[in-house]
């Protein structure tokens, strides 16, 4: 086999044979040899879970289209049933994890004030951490929750079903997303 090597890095490979005091070929085939016996050692990517029977796998960080969907699924192993549900328990375990109003501001994308704000442009109280949460569509508690997952790296799955719409991305359909921290 020939092998045509552009100049430069012609000079740059026997310019490491001079200093190892190799020929070229030699000098290619311990690199050849460094780089499987690395790759022998390195571990496995993580075990992605498998999506429940007649779900499709999605990418989490650029999931299709949510609109038109309903969720359940678990974020850090706490169970929810739809997607405001996510977005209120990703909020009150990032609480609980940074302590206080102004620490949780700084990490969350969602709309939130301190205290109960209820019925206040659809924002809803959550007692346990006393502040009031907007309400959002799927998209955005996806990506909200996601956020909150990431910062915090902890767990997040949603088995999520498109409804019978023409303008759902995959009408009667159903989809999985997860993230975990590597």
């Amino acid at each position: 086999m020939r092998i045509d090597i552009p100049d430069e890095l012609g000079a740059r490979l026997h310019k490491y044979s001079v200093v190892s005091n190799l020929s070229v070929p030699l000098l290619i085939q311990r690199w050849a040899e460094y780089f499987e016996e690395k790759a022998s050692r390195a571990e496995p990517p993580p075990a992605i879970r498998s999506a429940p029977d007649g779900a499709r796998a999605f990418d989490p960080v650029r999931p299709p289209n949510l609109a038109h969907t309903r969720a359940h699924g678990t974020f850090n192993g706490v169970q929810f049933s739809k997607w405001n549900d996510l977005l209120r328990t990703a909020h009150i375990q990032a609480f609980a994890k940074v302590g206080s109003f102004d620490a949780l501001k700084k990490i969350t994308h969602a709309q939130i004030l301190n205290g109960n704000h209820s019925n206040d442009r659809g924002y809803h109280f959550l007692p346990e951490i006393g502040i009031s949460l907007q309400g959002v569509d799927s998209i955005h508690a996806w990506s909200y929750s996601l956020r909150l997952a990431q910062h915090l790296r902890v767990p997040l799955q949603a088995t999520v079903e498109w409804r019978h719409n023409d303008k759902a991305a995959y009408p009667g359909q159903m989809g999985f997303l997860e993230w975990s921290p590597e």
